[in-house]
């Protein structure tokens, strides 16, 4: 499958969905395409985006609240006695409890399609990841989808990529074959190519959008949250 095929694809589908005409609670003024009130809506009840635990996260490094905390969730997951104490946590349940939850967060995500109406972009996220798992057939066999989280003057922003390189906070690292999606920002435009969620990084096709790269340039920093391998979501509902 060529990129170009996959992108398509995925922007079609996700046009299909409530992502597509989803109200936004925290818009970026700098971005809007027209008013704000066309796309924005008050904040609402969340769409309760789940627990990950962070790629740079390891055992050796949680500090104790961290790791009371993720044997707290060990036990909710069943991968814990609800009687031993914190520190029976172990490294080798600590990995399960990321496999858990990352198969947690994309079947919500997945279930949010349903009912979605509005939310902030870690719901729009999560949702678009929770897509991808339920039609993993839309992806190339082999793909590394992320989770990236963007910080700027505005406050905070999630979205996704597809099979990037390079180093995650220089965009222009990305390589001929990244990909982005990202339909909160696509809510704040309203022509093409910004109002695709789907952005493809490398210049000169209908899914490069130069304000998009832009925008995600203008950021203090850009950083990988959480790692979703092909395997990763397939396997969510298998």
């Amino acid at each position: 499958m060529s990129k170009l095929t996959a992108m398509t694809a995925i922007n079609q589908a996700l046009q299909n969905t409530r992502l597509h005409t989803a109200k936004i609670w925290n818009p970026f003024t700098s971005i809007a395409e027209g008013p704000t009130a066309n796309f924005s809506a008050p904040p609402g009840t969340d769409h309760k985006v789940p627990q990950l635990i962070a790629d740079a996260k390891t055992f050796a490094n949680a500090t104790r609240g961290e790791k009371i905390n993720f044997a707290g969730a060990a036990k909710n997951h069943g991968l814990l006695d609800k009687e031993l104490e914190w520190n029976a946590l172990t490294s080798p349940i600590f990995e399960q409890l990321r496999a858990r939850l990352k198969t947690g967060y994309l079947k919500r995500g997945a279930e949010s399609l349903g009912e979605f109406t509005s939310s902030v972009c870690t719901g729009f996220a999560c949702a678009v990841l929770g897509h991808l798992a339920l039609h993993n057939d839309l992806l190339d066999q082999g793909s590394v989808v992320e989770l990236v989280n963007y910080d700027g003057l505005q406050g905070g922003h999630a979205f996704v990529v597809v099979n990037r390189a390079g180093t995650a906070n220089d965009v222009d690292s990305w390589g001929p074959q990244c990909y982005t999606i990202d339909p909160w920002y696509a809510r704040h435009r309203t022509t093409a190519p910004g109002s695709n969620p789907v952005k493809d990084m490398t210049p000169g096709s209908a899914f490069s959008d130069p304000q998009f790269n832009t925008f995600l340039k203008d950021a203090d920093s850009r950083s990988v949250q959480v790692t979703f391998t092909h395997a990763d979501l397939i396997q969510a509902f298998s």
